[in-house]
């Protein structure tokens, strides 16, 4: 069996997952194969020094498999790697999908560690929430734990929470980013020019988090600590109370959840029956 890393998708994810192995000198790039139909995808991979292929059967028979495609794309992706003859962990960071699905559709031999990083994993700052198989090695969760270090801090959950994690920590930056454009736009029609607005925006957002993250104290301390009774912050507050943002907030996140149920509902009835059995197409 041959030792490395296959890693199936090299988006925004999959890149991520390969850029964090290679900042903590975990595996050598030319170890590590990329598999992507996207030519752009590839050479990118190869200018980092990494082996690539468009066709998923090359990944058959190495030790160490990362699932980095978009969860409507695995039942196909597991038709053409059909149930792997050799021990193989794998690590998935597909929304939706089951570590029992996993195994039905590559077969018994796998390993599975189920991942779910943010896209600030590019940074090395994400938080990734994971589960491991029961038949998960102490040396496949060694590696696991060590890879998906490499993007962050990692958290251990159950299973059942993984349709949450993905509203939480999965889509959790968009709601960032959401609020940054929102505040952008506000500080232009308040007189600042594009630049300078985002330029504050970007600080203010940026020392918040890091204060938050290093302060040891509660998000709700600290905006406590900001909102002086009668003062600026107390009047935009009472602004985003009356128009509901914590239902909002709390309704956006269910929805997240559960599109992500949705999701694995459809992955699952797109999967032929006997998937786990068919070889490789």
């Amino acid at each position: 069996m041959a030792a490395g890393l296959s890693v199936l998708g090299f988006g925004a994810m999959g890149s991520a997952l390969v850029e964090g192995a290679l900042r903590a000198n975990l595996i050598e790039p030319s170890a590590i194969l990329v598999i992507d139909p996207d030519d752009s995808a590839r050479s990118r991979a190869e200018r980092i020094g990494c082996r690539t292929a468009s066709d998923p059967s090359y990944a058959i028979g190495i030790e160490r498999c990362a699932l980095a495609v978009k969860p409507q794309n695995f039942p196909d992706l597991a038709q053409q790697l059909g149930t792997l003859a050799t021990p193989t962990l794998v690590l998935s960071i597909m929304a939706g999908v089951s570590i029992a699905r996993i195994t039905e559709a590559l077969g018994p031999q796998t390993r599975t560690v189920r991942c779910m990083p943010n896209i600030a994993a590019k940074t090395g700052l994400a938080a990734t929430t994971y589960q491991c198989a029961p038949e998960c090695t102490v040396e496949d969760r060694d590696f696991a734990l060590r890879l998906i270090g490499s993007l962050g801090i990692a958290i251990e959950i159950p299973e059942g929470l993984f349709d949450a994690a993905t509203a939480l920590n999965g889509s959790g930056p968009a709601y960032l980013f959401l609020l940054a454009e929102s505040m952008t736009e506000s500080a232009i029609r308040m007189g600042f020019d594009k630049f300078t607005a985002e330029r504050i925006v970007r600080q203010t957002l940026l020392g918040s988090a890091t204060l938050m993250a290093r302060s040891g104290m509660t998000p709700a301390d600290l905006r406590a600590a900001v909102t002086s009774r009668g003062g600026t912050t107390s009047a935009a507050l009472a602004v985003l109370d009356a128009h509901g943002f914590r239902a909002m907030v709390n309704e956006a996140l269910r929805a997240s959840r559960d599109r992500g149920r949705d999701l694995a509902a459809e992955a699952a009835a797109r999967a032929p029956q006997g998937s786990g059995s068919t070889g490789v197409a």
